[in-house]
């Protein structure tokens, strides 16, 4: 899959990795090909995240497919006096096998009256059209309307007087179900009142009520809220029964879990994969930062050392030479590599291979993608060109400057140290003051 998506990007006319990700991984890998390494790397991550994310998905349908069985109701307990009303969500089982969900609120045993007044404001001309709501026309209404309260921005209030009370009430709401309504359906009107700025107007709008198309699902549907309705009129009732069966089929009612594991396990192993990758590139950014820590305590102890040997007579490329050797045979006795010192044995390799020394002094600096490395390339660069003259001096006051930035930098990452021991020295202070004051207060 690696080689399918860089063989894609170069048909879209990228290169295969990127730069960015060729020049970190050659920071982070110095002795490593690039290419290679990140061919390999990316592979061994992907078979992880797969494996993370097939794995996780299995896991979690076995957990869906465990999951313990939905309770059985026959029954529904009304709150008791002063209670809110109860909401229930509900699953009933048809003889088919299919489940269909409903929400059933039970009402307190003491029924409260609530009265609301509202004020609707709209033009005339708005008006006609927002009240539609999901309706045709005026003349063929299946749904409740949408009554608007204002019009032409605020400017002009609206307020409606419904004159066929027993089809729909002041607010727009239908006053019959849909198996109530004749399907020739009925006429109603509203009183509509327009004012503004201390004028108004009255208009009558003729309306047409007919039931509306309802699937089979949505009859069953409206027939159980009758049945929860008449129920719920029996306020004396600490229960509710629920319909056991509907035009012959068995019911079976089952209560729907809330909060429970299935609506939010499935999206388990996505995450995960997502915290795997943004853990990868984190640490990718940790890594440059060790590098580069790490360079910059090298370079005193690598500029003092090229200096000695220079002042010694030899030349700048044999000191390189011998600083690479003498590197490399320490690593050969187990020392831990140096990324410096991985960058100057990529150099004399270069040398070696035909590069001239004045380039290869140029790229190591480039590589190290320091400020100090590049200045000290530019150093042995300049020299082979305007001759040694100075180069000594030159390295000395490079080398007691590296010294003082050394020091900074452990200064720095010695304030850093302090900081990140904060926290462990507050939460040790908490358990001190808990232990001293817990017998005070239990003394009381």
């Amino acid at each position: 899959m690696v080689d399918r998506y860089r063989q894609f990007r170069k048909i879209c006319g990228k290169p295969p990795v990127s730069a960015g990700r060729i020049r970190r991984t050659r920071q982070l890998y110095p002795a490593e090909k690039p290419e290679e390494l990140l061919r390999r790397v990316d592979g061994q991550k992907l078979s992880g995240l797969t494996a993370v994310f097939l794995t996780g998905s299995l896991l979690c349908l076995a957990l869906l497919w465990s999951g313990e069985e939905q309770q059985k109701v026959s029954a529904l307990e009304r709150p008791d006096y002063g209670e809110k009303e109860s909401t229930y969500e509900l699953e009933v089982e048809r003889e088919d096998g299919s489940r269909l969900p409903m929400e059933v609120t039970v009402p307190e045993m003491v029924l409260t009256r609530e009265e609301a007044e509202e004020r609707f404001e709209k033009a005339y001309e708005e008006v006609c059209m927002e009240m539609l709501g999901e309706n045709e026309s005026l003349l063929h209404v299946e749904r409740d309307l949408t009554l608007p309260q204002k019009a032409l921005n605020g400017l002009v209030s609206v307020e409606w007087t419904s004159r066929s009370r027993e089809i729909f009430n002041d607010w727009g709401e239908l006053q019959k179900r849909p198996g109530e309504r004749p399907e020739e359906g009925e006429t109603g009107s509203y009183e509509l009142s327009l004012s503004c700025s201390g004028y108004s107007c009255q208009y009558e709008l003729e309306l047409r009520v007919y039931p509306p198309k309802q699937t089979a699902q949505e009859a069953f549907l409206e027939t159980m809220e009758l049945v929860f309705e008449k129920g719920g009129e029996e306020r004396g009732q600490r229960e509710i029964a629920l319909p056991k069966n509907y035009e012959g089929e068995q019911l079976i009612w089952f209560l729907r879990e809330e909060g429970g594991v299935g609506s939010w396990i499935l999206w388990l192993p996505p995450v995960v994969c997502l915290l795997m990758a943004a853990r990868g590139f984190s640490g990718e950014k940790e890594s440059l930062k060790k590098r580069e820590r790490e360079m910059l305590m090298d370079y005193p102890e690598l500029v003092s050392k090229f200096t000695v040997l220079l002042q010694a007579g030899l030349t700048a490329r044999n000191v390189w030479e011998r600083m690479v050797k003498e590197y490399e045979e320490r690593k050969k006795s187990g020392k831990k590599p140096r990324y410096a010192y991985e960058e100057m044995s990529i150099t004399n390799n270069q040398m070696k291979n035909g590069m001239y020394e004045s380039q290869a002094y140029g790229e190591f600096g480039r590589r190290c993608s320091l400020h100090t490395y590049m200045k000290f390339g530019a150093l042995l660069e300049q020299n082979l060109r305007q001759g040694t003259t100075g180069l000594t001096l030159r390295l000395k006051e490079e080398a007691e400057l590296a010294f003082e930035e050394r020091k900074n930098l452990a200064r720095r990452l010695g304030e850093e140290a302090e900081t990140k021991l904060m926290l462990p020295m507050f939460l040790m202070l908490f358990v001190v003051l808990t232990v001293i004051m817990a017998p005070a207060f239990l003394s009381f």
